[in-house]
């Protein structure tokens, strides 16, 4: 995920050292925001699926919005303790599933405004602040997002194959059919730096291109960071977008893009698809703290 997309830090009371706390202190666990008004059932939460060992969250409404969330010990997101278990696989794996699984059930129910992991409040206070401050931004994206999902679809492409290379410099150099094989190749050693970034450039516009005649029947289409490029010439990833689908429209998605599949093949790019999942990508901005009056 980019995402952009934590919330901030603990919201530790002011004069609290980072690391001093209480033995047994707890924080408020955030895992989604959703809308108070949705027909939403808690015990539903706890029957959406096999139980593991968490607490079930629950919810705590603040006038239109209500969130859903557990109680954690703080010592486990904060502090020395902290540092050791978000380096433990064994520790946070099961952690971030829950955390996953509680999401996909409330989406099911709700428009959901889906927390990072480890997304924490010092009290109920402090979050039922938060969800006030917010209302009206979260209220309008609750009714952009009541019914639909997020897609991701990835483009791929292997871009110093020597087939792709050749094609760019016989664009690019009028001369290359009078060369002899061995200046052609030597020639292609030399500028490949230039002729890979050139080709990663069409190919992305190409990806970009593509991406867009999938709405409809994604309603919203955004780009997402890229990973950074190989140093070998394998296969890299230029093209990530997040599309905003009807609940019910997977088997469209899916069909549009297998339609799109030749025309990419025939560029040298494979397009792959992934999802659904809540909207973190089409989420609004929510700080934690107001900016500071102007003087």
């Amino acid at each position: 995920m980019s995402r952009s997309d934590r919330l901030g830090p603990v919201d530790l009371p002011a004069g609290v050292p980072r690391g001093d706390f209480a033995p047994g202190a707890q924080a408020i666990y955030l895992y989604a925001l959703v809308d108070s008004a949705a027909a939403f059932i808690e015990a539903g939460i706890e029957a959406g699926g096999e139980r593991d060992p968490f607490i079930q969250p629950i919810l705590h409404r603040a006038g239109p919005i209500a969130a859903l969330i557990s109680m954690v010990p703080l010592s486990d997101y904060c502090g020395a303790d902290a540092a050791r278990h978000l380096s433990d696989l064994a520790w946070l794996a099961p952690r971030t599933l829950h955390h996953a699984a509680v999401l996909r059930r409330v989406m099911k129910c709700s428009p959901v405004y889906p927390a990072p992991f480890a997304t924490l409040f010092a009290n109920l206070d402090s979050l039922s602040a938060f969800m006030l401050a917010h209302a009206h931004t979260l209220g309008e994206f609750f009714g952009a997002v009541a019914g639909m999902v997020e897609w991701e679809l990835k483009a791929s492409a292997c871009l110093d194959s020597r087939p792709a290379l050749e094609a760019l410099a016989r664009d690019a150099w009028p001369d290359w059919a009078q060369l002899a094989q061995g200046t052609r190749y030597l020639r292609l050693c030399r500028d490949r730096p230039s002729l890979v970034a050139a080709r990663r450039a069409l190919v992305h516009d190409l990806a970009a291109r593509l991406a867009q005649r999938l709405q409809p029947p994604a309603t919203a289409l955004r780009p997402l960071v890229l990973p950074p490029a190989p140093e070998s010439g394998s296969e890299e990833v230029v093209g990530r977008f997040a599309l905003l689908v009807p609940l019910d429209g997977a088997g469209a998605l899916a069909k549009g893009v297998q339609a799109l599949a030749d025309a990419a093949a025939d560029n040298g790019i494979a397009l792959s698809l992934s999802g659904p999942w809540p909207p973190f990508s089409f989420r609004p901005d929510l700080p934690r703290r107001p900016p500071p009056a102007e003087a």
